[in-house]
Formats: C-alpha cells, sequence, structure tokens
C-alpha cells in the first residue's frame, strides 16, 4: 500500500512516515507540505491513501480534499489533525474524508483507521 502525508509541518510528517512505515507492506511513496503539493503529488504519485493535516499552507486539507476526492473518487482520504472536533469528524465527509484523527492520538489510533479504510470499513 502506497501512502501519501500532507503536513506543513515537517517533524509531524517524518513522525507519522515512521509510524506508518512500520507496518508490513506499507510504503509512504510521497511527501507534501502544503495543500497544493497534497493536489500535485496524489494526481503524479497515484497512493493507495492520503492523509492530510487540516491546516495547510496554500490550499487548506478540507478543500484539497475536496479537489482529490472529486478528481479520484474512490481514493481514501484521513484527515490527521491537531484541530479535531467531533463537527469536523460529521462534516469532513462532505468533502470526501473517510474519517478523522486527532494527532494527539495518532501514534494509537492512525494505524489502525488506515487498515479500516483500507478495508472499506469506513
Amino acid at each position: 500500500m502506497r501512502i501519501l502525508i500532507a503536513d506543513d509541518y515537517e517533524a509531524a510528517r517524518r513522525a507519522i512516515r515512521r509510524l506508518l512505515e512500520q507496518h508490513p507492506g506499507w510504503e509512504v511513496c510521497g511527501e507534501a507540505a502544503d495543500g497544493l503539493g497534497a493536489l500535485l503529488k496524489t494526481a503524479e504519485l497515484k497512493p493507495d491513501v492520503v492523509i492530510l493535516d487540516l491546516a495547510l499552507g496554500v490550499i487548506d486539507g478540507l478543500t484539497a480534499a475536496r479537489e482529490i476526492s472529486r478528481t479520484m473518487p474512490r481514493l481514501p482520504i484521513v484527515l490527521c489533525t491537531a484541530l479535531f472536533t467531533d463537527v469536523l469528524e460529521q462534516e469532513s465527509q462532505k468533502f470526501g474524508i473517510r474519517a478523522v484523527v486527532d494527532k494527539s492520538n495518532a501514534g494509537t489510533q492512525l494505524v489502525g483507521v488506515v487498515e479500516e479504510v483500507l478495508n472499506n470499513k469506513v
């Protein structure tokens, strides 16, 4: 499984990469530091799942998710954000996001959530 990570904070991208690449068969195929980069790299690399932060530069995570979903509607998108709220979790589906993970819980929840979206359980 090929995964694209988009987060404006390099340390967060590195931490998410380390976490995901511990899973057998998963590879981080690319990283983006802003929403526009996420759009371009998704089109170029064709990952199996995209993990987006909400607070991205140039284009925010919700807008990037909507655009990715418009061009690749079957591509699973996970929002991993420090700005987690129940309302965001409910509203995110309108943007093509399959799941939302609070960054403070990413270490314990992100791998399981990615497994679920890849297996179409979310």
